[in-house]
């Protein structure tokens, strides 16, 4: 058995299980539609079939409107999130399950990276997804 992310978004709906590429795009796409109350979710690498607790979590953030999101990941070392080229000075929020959840005003980035953020904790089995600039955060 492989790894698959979990991901939890909706109160309507069980946590989707995501396994290939295609199921990211998919996901980000109808996390980016949803709406104000659901632009936001997160995501665990498991391991199918085991009952082990995630020592992680990425929480995304995604609007279709603006073609931005964000990313923040979790783990045992510390709380990071992906800094964007620009500053919002209106701030950076999305909400999970209709709960703001705010970011630093400079980490709205492209939704393709919100999508290689989640393919990257696929791939690296819930370890810090590669390929963009972190900056530490609380």
């Amino acid at each position: 058995m492989g790894y698959v992310l979990d991901v939890a978004y909706r109160h309507d709906q069980e946590p989707k299980r995501l396994r290939t590429r295609e199921d990211v795009v998919a996901f980000v796409d109808e996390l980016a539609t949803l709406g104000p109350a659901y632009a936001a979710a997160t995501a665990y690498a498991v391991e199918e079939g085991s009952d082990a607790l995630p020592d992680h979590e990425l929480l995304i953030g995604a609007r279709a409107r603006t073609g931005l999101g964000a990313v923040r990941y979790s783990g045992e070392a510390g709380t990071w999130y992906a800094k964007g080229e620009r500053t919002n000075p209106e701030g950076v929020a999305f909400a999970y399950f209709g709960t703001s959840h705010e970011f630093p005003a400079d980490a709205e980035v492209p939704l393709d990276l919100v999508r290689e953020a989640l393919w990257g904790l696929l791939t690296n089995r819930g370890g810090r997804p590669d390929g963009m600039t972190w900056a530490e955060t609380d």
